[in-house]
């Protein structure tokens, strides 16, 4: 393909036309549309069987709540690069299409970009800045893991990849809520990482109405995490072993307070010293854990076992991904396979305890619950 075309290429997806999408050939997802230009298609195509709700699921609530329901994402990124210094990098998400039978689609969102950000490199002071609309993973995956919808900015001392790094971040999530991180990894010999990791984020209540237990509004609209972390990651010849201890010194959490439904008053979470703690232990084969964005990535033919325990209280963590489930303890085993460059899927069972601080009237609390969820998960290049 010509110059010109990969650009043009370039443009229609950006504008969002189907035009540039049929240029594709059908074996060719990804490309590199010009000398400055990267794209890559990124996705999830999961089944959830998920009957008692573990960790607050809401999908297949009320009647559904037997049922699997299917869980999916496509995403587009696109990077340009002005130089080996100056970066600028978008990424269009479709949203979750989370779809029940005879349940309408839940996604109302529709394609967004989640992701819209610019990044200089200061190679001489090894100093990387950021400014726009973008994601962290911080600590080791527990205290805050999500890969969007934060805007603002960020100031590192090296880059996330070096043996230390101090990222400072500042920005305002989708909710308009405010946040501040700082998270400092570093390599305390090659294959051992320690991470230290501090969170600042009073998260807005989302309700249509907050009272008290007498019935009366509520002034504040926010529930407060002020968390730290402690984390390792430790590298052997055939695994790897990974943890994380996260806690929220903010009593400030939901208690007795809720929303109104008719006459009912509805239950927040607990403020106790065990519903704002967290940690977990992880053990797995292979090169990654990340079964989804890692492991399509690896040479076809690799294998990984992954084999978790976590206890999750209720208020403990700013966001995290699927991997978790908040208010609850127990294990979670999960297999992955790469079948070739690009494509992999896996396969994951968690057996885990209800541990009665979430913010439902839920009659399965502190009762044992059942997931399971099967993935194919693609990234080409």
């Amino acid at each position: 393909m010509k110059k010109s075309a990969k650009l043009s290429l370039a443009l229609a997806l950006m504008m969002g036309t189907t035009a540039g999408v049929q240029m594709l050939a059908p074996n060719n997802a990804s490309a590199e549309i010009s000398d400055k230009f990267r794209m890559e298609l990124n996705g999830v195509t999961g089944y959830v069987w998920n009957p008692s709700q573990l960790g607050g699921d809401h999908q297949t609530s009320g009647e559904d709540g037997t049922r699997g329901y299917w869980n999916t994402y496509t995403r587009l990124q696109l990077n340009y690069y002005q130089d080996k210094s100056t970066m600028f990098q978008a990424r269009l998400h479709s949203g979750y299409d989370s779809i029940v039978k005879n349940v309408a689609n839940s996604n109302s969102s529709g394609a967004y970009f989640d992701q819209a950000f610019l990044q200089l490199k200061d190679q001489k002071a090894k100093m990387v800045y950021i400014l726009g609309k973008k994601g962290a993973y911080l600590g080791q995956g527990l205290i805050h893991n999500s890969t969007g919808n934060l805007t603002g900015g960020q100031i590192s001392f090296g880059n996330w990849y070096d043996p230390t790094c101090l990222q400072l971040i500042y920005g305002n999530k989708k909710d308009g809520s405010d946040f501040f991180a700082a998270n400092f990894t570093h390599n305390v010999t090659k294959p051992w990482q320690v991470s230290l990791t501090y969170i600042d984020h009073d998260k807005k209540w989302t309700g249509n109405y907050k009272y008290d237990q007498n019935g009366k509004k509520m002034n504040t609209n926010y529930q407060e995490l002020h968390l730290l972390s402690v984390g390792s990651k430790v590298k052997a010849k055939t695994f790897t072993v990974q943890g994380e201890y996260v806690k929220n010194f903010s009593d400030k959490v939901r208690n007795g307070v809720g929303h109104k439904v008719g006459s009912h008053t509805n239950t927040w979470s607990s403020t106790g010293s065990d519903a704002r703690r967290a940690w977990y232990v992880e053990v797995f084969t292979g090169p990654t854990s990340d079964m989804t964005s890692g492991l399509p990535l690896q040479k076809p033919g690799t294998n990984v076992w992954s084999l978790k325990y976590q206890d999750v209280g209720a208020n403990a963590v700013d966001s995290h991904n699927t991997t978790f489930f908040d208010d609850a303890k127990g294990f979670r085993l999960n297999y992955g396979h790469t079948f070739k460059k690009g494509l992999a899927a896996d396969i994951s069972v968690a057996r885990m305890k209800d541990k009665g601080g979430s913010d439902y009237k839920d009659n399965h609390n502190g009762k044992w619950k059942n997931i399971v969820v099967a993935e194919v998960n693609y990234k080409f290049r």
